[in-house]
């Protein structure tokens, strides 16, 4: 079974240990910077049968025997590039939630590098999953492209009810803002969902193309009064002759479903009825690439070169 450290014990990375202990794996270190939990073992904090005491940082770890780190931690990579990089050097491969990190050479080509020269230069690999990126807008659109020749477009769209989701999802879609309070936190970036254009570089690169004339935006969508009821948003652009086109909808009126629609031959549509709940899915998703990473390549990489079977060579 793996060895696993991991970062980060809010919500997603508190059922991400459950699923590890569930699968049998082995907790060896656990980081969180919360300081109600610093120095407190996760069977106080969980009740579940480990006894890791948390520690602060990346930098309080000792040199342990590991396999993997997984980060459930920030979404965007200059905020935690130093950790990974950290990670990197201590020989571990590393899972990620962040967003920004499933295509990172676009949101921070400096610090993608610098990951990437880590973790080359320690034979492991580095790795942004999650539903959204990572998997409905991109790596499942880049599989049912595979099977279409000479596609002409695909188009995504992902339709999220909000009001069964997490507070920390309402908030980031600006549910029960006024207008004008949701433009100013729009501009600051508090709010709108990141990686819709990591989504698009993937599935671009799943083409061997580049993506190019790049477009995106994010709207508020209003109920009575000029409340806001969640978010619209959008990333489009061109691989080669493929328009790709990227619709996401999170709002408290939304219905639950995900569909990917190829124009080509033959023309492919995928629907699911009932959506891909995002929680669940991505503790899934990162518990089975944490038990995979190790027959990736080394470098930063991306979800396209996990490997789908976890069965050792």
């Amino acid at each position: 079974m793996t060895k696993v450290v991991l970062c980060g014990m809010g919500a997603i990375g508190t059922e991400i240990l459950k699923y590890l202990v569930e699968r049998s794996h082995t907790i060896v270190g656990v980081v969180d910077s919360d300081p109600e939990k610093r120095g407190r073992t996760v069977a106080e904090l969980t009740g579940l049968p480990v006894g890791v005491q948390v520690v602060g940082s990346v930098g309080e770890l000792e040199p342990l025997d590991a396999d993997v780190a997984i980060f459930a931690t920030k979404s965007r990579i200059k905020d935690m590039a130093a950790d990974l990089i950290a990670a990197a050097n201590l020989g571990l491969d590393v899972v990620t939630t962040s967003e920004e990190m499933a295509f990172p050479e676009y949101a921070d080509a400096a610090s993608a590098e610098r990951i990437d020269t880590a973790a080359r230069g320690k034979g492991v690999s580095v790795v942004g999953v999650g539903v959204n990126p990572g998997f409905v807008m991109d790596l499942v659109p880049a599989a049912v492209l595979s099977a279409s020749k000479n596609p002409a477009s695909v188009h995504v769209v992902r339709s999220v009810d909000v009001s069964r989701r997490r507070r920390q999802l309402q908030a980031k879609t600006g549910v029960g803002l006024t207008r004008p309070k949701f433009e100013k936190e729009l501009e600051s970036g508090a709010l709108g969902h990141v990686g819709l254009v990591e989504s698009a570089q993937l599935i671009a690169l799943s083409l061997g193309k580049e993506l190019v004339n790049i477009k995106q935006g994010v709207f508020p969508v209003l109920g009575s009064e000029e409340y806001v009821m969640g978010v619209r948003q959008f990333a489009e652009g061109r691989a080669g002759e493929c328009q790709i086109r990227l619709d996401l909808e999170m709002t408290t009126t939304s219905a639950d479903f995900d569909v990917v629609e190829v124009k080509g031959d033959p023309p492919l549509k995928l629907r699911f009825e009932r959506g891909v709940f995002g929680d669940s899915a991505t503790v899934a998703l990162v518990v089975h690439a944490a038990e995979r990473i190790s027959r990736a390549p080394a470098g930063l990489i991306t979800v396209l070169d996990i490997p789908l079977s976890g069965v050792p060579r």
